[in-house]
């Protein structure tokens, strides 16, 4: 969860959920459909985004992240968040 204080840190929780629903949901497709999805997407700006986001590792506590197992438990709970995410987002939007 973002820290109090940071704007930038509550916009990237907000907006991190969804993309992380897509891609746990992206390394569990069949080989041949993830190639497909990959292909449509800017790759070069997707391998740059990544190459930024890799170079603040230190800054953000996750240095470690190129040895990072995988792990069935964690990739659920990050559903489960992102799930409540979009619950929560659509909550709102009934209210306003």
């Amino acid at each position: 969860m973002a820290t109090g204080g940071s704007s930038l840190g509550a916009e990237f929780e907000r907006r991190f959920y969804p993309f992380a629903d897509i891609v746990i949901r992206l390394a569990h497709a069949q080989p041949d459909e993830r190639a497909r999805a990959l292909q449509e997407i800017y790759g070069r700006h997707l391998g740059y985004v990544l190459s930024l986001l890799a170079g603040m590792a230190e800054e953000g506590d996750f240095a470690g992240w190129s040895e990072e197992k995988t792990s069935n438990n964690l990739e659920q709970q990050i559903l489960n968040r992102a799930k409540q995410h979009l619950s929560e987002k659509q909550a709102k939007q009934i209210y306003r």
